[in-house]
């Protein structure tokens, strides 16, 4: 008798970790750093394309966010048999609100004390995540760079609103097709409104690269990703077939997207690529790549990524009056940065998270530096 080929078994993520996210996370806030401290200390840079990597380790984060996001969501539905939209949201609020806040209640008291300038309506835009619809018009005390990357987490925000419900009450099956639909519904409307500029005659000068309804498909394609690996036999037929040339092409492709046109555009495919690229090192951790960014600094500077992002317009942005304009020197604004990032992590990310983890426990830990899972009757 002959016996059939069997598949390959498919290594399920111990402890709720995915490798090189963390690692994913450190090239995301290195290239956000280097565009805005060679776009603010280092001007005869300024115009180089090859400098101006903000927007690319944005668009990062957000693949990193979708697929990581849409992959702890499922993991909790396969073990529980249903996701909890309540936990969820514990999880999040314990994981997002405190750093962010805590960044907020800081730039408040220099603003109070005539350090920094801020304006009431830049602050509540912040606390309620709508700084991505505020036009710089409606600033009248410079021009918001001190909240002005609050954009990218009212986008995440917002993506938190719709995404968890939709995929509780749609099931796995159809979330793929509401995914890939509402990716190319976005990536549309972004076309059309680039050309015709809607919402910026409402809105005049509103950051049209911040608006979530025309960058959410970089979360979504994320979420599909997920969803595609989260079924077994398919990833692991995938797995079969993502080799290591595949993935250096896909990787050429999103360089020459962005060289070739000397400008950071955004497009679906640069979605799709990314969300491909992240997913793939995911699937391959032991390749060159996966182990590169597994590398314990890497990792480190990943797990401070958010800490990092909130604090670094403070110092990287010139304009504070007194002894604090210091700070705000290269290179005592880089260690500034990190200084006050490893202490928002230590202090307020770290044990919030844990907290979060107490009030609603996750079926599986995640990073090894947090707490074991609390079994739950669910």
């Amino acid at each position: 008798m002959v016996s059939s080929p069997k598949l390959p078994t498919v290594p399920r993520p111990r402890r709720g970790y995915l490798p090189t996210l963390d690692g994913w996370r450190a090239v995301a806030i290195a290239a956000v750093l280097l565009d805005h401290a060679t776009g603010t200390h280092f001007r005869q840079w300024s115009g180089d394309p090859f400098l101006r990597t903000g927007p690319n380790g944005v668009s990062v984060f957000f693949a990193i966010s979708g697929f990581l996001i849409c992959s702890r969501l499922l993991e909790e539905e396969q073990v529980w048999g249903h996701i909890s939209l309540k936990g969820f949201y514990v999880r999040r609020a314990c994981r997002i609100l405190p750093a962010a806040l805590a960044y907020l209640t800081v730039l408040g008291i220099l603003a109070m004390a005539r350090v920094v300038a801020l304006t009431p309506l830049e602050w509540w835009s912040c606390v309620l995540f709508f700084r991505n619809y505020v036009s710089p018009d409606w600033i009248r005390a410079g021009w918001g760079g001190y909240t002005i990357h609050y954009w990218s987490l009212a986008v995440e925000e917002h993506f938190y609103l719709l995404w968890p419900a939709l995929l509780a009450f749609s099931g796995r099956v159809r979330a793929r097709y509401w995914a890939a639909g509402l990716a190319v519904s976005v990536a549309l409307w972004r076309s059309w409104e680039l050309h015709h500029q809607w919402l910026n005659r409402l809105i005049p000068n509103l950051l049209f690269a911040g608006r979530t309804d025309v960058r959410l498909d970089g979360l979504l394609l994320g979420c599909l990703a997920a969803l595609i690996l989260g079924e077994p036999q398919r990833r692991a037929r995938i797995e079969r077939g993502f080799s290591a040339w595949l993935w250096w092409a896909l990787a050429a492709g999103y360089v020459l997207f962005q060289v070739v046109p000397r400008k950071h555009t955004y497009s679906i495919w640069e979605s799709a690529l990314l969300a491909a690229l992240v997913a793939g090192t995911v699937l391959r951790p032991q390749g060159l790549v996966g182990r590169a960014l597994e590398n314990p600094l890497l990792k480190w500077v990943g797990r401070l990524s958010y800490s990092l992002y909130l604090w670094q317009e403070l110092f990287l942005v010139p304009g504070a009056t007194g002894r604090f304009s210091l700070l705000q020197s290269f290179p005592a604004n880089l260690i500034a940065i990190f200084a006050a990032a490893a202490l928002s992590y230590t202090v307020v990310e770290r044990p919030m998270i844990r907290l979060g983890h107490r009030l609603a426990p996750p079926p599986t830990q995640g990073r090894s530096d947090l707490p074991d899972p609390i079994p739950a009757g669910h």
